[in-house]
């Protein structure tokens, strides 16, 4: 007896490590391709990339073989029982429910009655062939184990040699070339920074950025969410022109050249430059490379930045954020993890469908973003850089890390959550601008600090964003920060796009910005403004009925999305709302700031609404050369 208690114990674990790589690989396939299929439900989704054909069975094996040892510890005190009937009977049970939920399409009761099924008819049919059954778990497990580390080594390698093989193609850099970040501070709106006029002291690093370089009061961006904001970021056009005003399909093999609608990023004309490109996202659901932002970079980081993102993009960690992680701190499971010391398991993102029903993602935060930029950036320090990052902290859920400490404001409402987002990634850009000047690396460093969109707080009947174009949801901060080129202390106040980025890089490294439509903001600090560039700044929605419980019932309230396509034109003094079927609003920013009086019905307002779509209309009818790749 004593020697068999060991070869059960043994035998059982080796069985839970090949169905855990068996599980996994088809866990990982399977993550792939559903999501390809289910693409239409893209916002309630925890997305994966081809790391998860590698980490899916990593984290099965550890959850198998947890669940094979405590079985068989169990069982071997059980002698009229056959324990390897009943650990490969729990093993395929795990394995089919793993397999039949991946897809997304089953109710959960019937992923676990048809995996019960199954399970027991393997229970009935090893009757008398345990034996079989190890001898074939020690013939293949082998193979098994060494299709893992093929699969691991094909993908870790594959990126890192395709990353190698495309900096080796680049020509080589002007000298002096300066690096180039731009920081995308997601959800910030612009005056919720002391350098905006904010009261509270939530912003010091981005407000002495922007004492030291130009500061742009009214930059808009070109809409209230992510997915189209971020495109217009790197192509430097308005919606209406990329036309990835939603998620598209992904592409069964790869966007390709078919990215951001084909057009020509910032990414592809710096690297046409000579530099070194990378992407560093937080915001895993709407920039990443599976929607197509991989282009012009040959570096981007978004998911799997740690064990615990690991864990609930594979399939059983996505069940358990779902039951557990999705419950309110004071839940026996929260408490627990916390004692246990997995608090990092805590830090409830937005991505997933937990807002719906389904699990929570774990937050990438700011500090992990600044350790991507710095491990890259000191990978080769030869050429210069272009970095693109997006910090999610800002987002709901607000708050800071909860190891960070709270700010000295009140801790009372959304408001001063919000705040604390704020200051947080306020001093994570400070440590970051720290360490290039520990690399020596600041006065070198060309600097853009924007947001995608800003977001709602309580007014015009909104929590969050994306269903309007109100001024809170469209004006967003801009800092350009480069010492020795863009003066110090300059404030303007016309309305920009912060669509002019890409443009203005390329100005200020003597290229040519006619590449990208939407023009240079140079001109406004050196005193060449043209009066074409103060027609208005468009902001655009399609038509988008958001699965989001928040906001909707802001739907019968006021002109939104859900009903129809939105445009909005921010002029001088004045904002022009145009909704496909609800007509048109009009605010007067310099009297108005918060919008609370439509103007449009008025007399001098029908005018100024005329006045104000002519001016939309230019825009609109503006040419577009299709798909000129440099």
């Amino acid at each position: 007896m004593t020697k068999e208690r060991p070869a059960l114990f043994s035998t059982a674990l080796l069985g839970a490590l090949w169905f855990g790589v068996v599980a996994g690989l088809v866990e990982g396939l399977g993550l792939m391709l559903f999501q390809r299929i289910n693409w239409a439900r893209w916002g309630p989704m925890i997305h994966v990339s081809w790391e998860i054909l590698w980490i899916s069975p990593i984290v099965d094996c550890i959850f198998f073989v947890f669940i094979g040892g405590l079985l068989a510890l169990i069982l071997r005190a059980a002698p009229r029982v056959s324990p390897l009937r009943i650990v490969a009977s729990v093993l395929t049970y795990l394995t089919l429910y793993d397999w039949l939920t991946l897809t997304a399409r089953l109710l959960h009761y019937a992923c676990i009655l048809l995996a019960l099924a199954v399970a027991v008819s393997v229970y009935r049919w090893l009757g008398g062939r345990e034996e079989n059954a190890a001898r074939f778990w020690r013939s293949t497990a082998p193979w098994v184990l060494g299709m893992l580390f093929l699969v691991f080594v094909g993908v870790q390698g594959g990126k890192r040699v395709a990353e190698d093989r495309a900096v080796a193609r680049l020509p080589r850099a002007a000298t002096g070339a300066p690096n180039v970040i731009v920081i995308v501070v997601d959800t910030l709106r612009a005056d919720h920074l002391s350098c905006y006029g904010y009261s509270r002291p939530a912003s010091p690093q981005m407000d002495g950025l922007a004492a030291h370089g130009a500061l742009f009061e009214n930059a808009v961006a070109t809409s209230s969410w992510s997915l189209p904001s971020h495109v217009s970021l790197l192509t430097g056009r308005y919606v209406f022109e990329h036309g990835v005003g939603n998620v598209q399909p992904e592409p069964w093999f790869g966007w390709g050249a078919r990215g951001l609608g084909g057009w020509p990023t910032l990414g592809e004309a710096l690297e046409g430059r000579g530099y070194r490109t990378g992407a560093f996202s937080a915001n895993r659901t709407y920039f990443s490379r599976d929607l197509g932002f991989g282009r012009g970079f040959q570096h981007f980081e978004d998911y799997f930045h740690s064990p615990a993102d690991m864990f609930v993009r594979a399939l059983y960690g996505r069940e358990f954020a779902r039951i557990y992680l999705k419950r309110t701190d004071k839940s026996l499971v929260k408490r627990a993890l916390r004692r246990l010391g997995f608090s990092f398991l805590l830090d409830q993102d937005a991505e997933g469908s937990g807002s719906y029903g389904g699990a929570f993602g774990v937050r990438k935060r700011a500090d992990v973003v600044n350790d991507e930029i710095l491990r890259w950036i000191d990978r080769d320090p030869d050429r210069p850089f272009f970095v693109f990052a997006n910090y999610f902290d800002v987002h709901d859920p607000y708050g800071g890390p909860r190891s960070y400490p709270k700010p000295a404001w009140p801790q009372k409402t959304e408001i001063d959550a919000y705040d604390d987002s704020v200051k947080y990634v306020d001093d994570y850009i400070g440590r970051l601008i720290q360490a290039l000047d520990q690399r020596n690396l600041q006065q070198k460093t060309l600097l853009v600090i924007t947001s995608d969109h800003g977001e709602a707080l309580g007014q015009h009947h909104l929590q969050t964003h994306g269903r309007a174009l109100y001024w809170e949801l469209v004006h967003v901060p801009l800092v350009i920060w480069y010492p020795g080129h863009v003066p110090a202390g300059v404030r303007v106040s016309t309305p920009v796009t912060n669509s002019g980025i890409p443009a203005t890089i390329l100005d200020l490294l003597k290229g040519n910005p006619g590449v990208f439509p939407n023009p240079s903001l140079a001109p406004f600090w050196k005193g060449e403004t043209k009066a074409g560039q103060l027609n208005g700044v468009l902001s655009e929605l399609v038509q988008n009925k958001y699965p989001g419980r928040r906001d909707r019932a802001a739907d019968r309230l006021i002109p939104t999305a859900a009903s129809g396509w939105m445009k909005s034109l921010v002029a001088p003094e004045w904002q022009l709302i145009v909704h496909q079927e609800l007509g048109d609003q009009l605010y007067d920013l310099a009297h108005d700031p918060t919008e609370t009086r439509d103007a449009a019905a008025t007399a001098s307002g029908r005018a100024t609404v005329e006045q104000l779509k002519s001016e939309m209309a230019k825009i609109l009818a503006r040419p577009s050369e299709r798909r000129d790749r440099r």
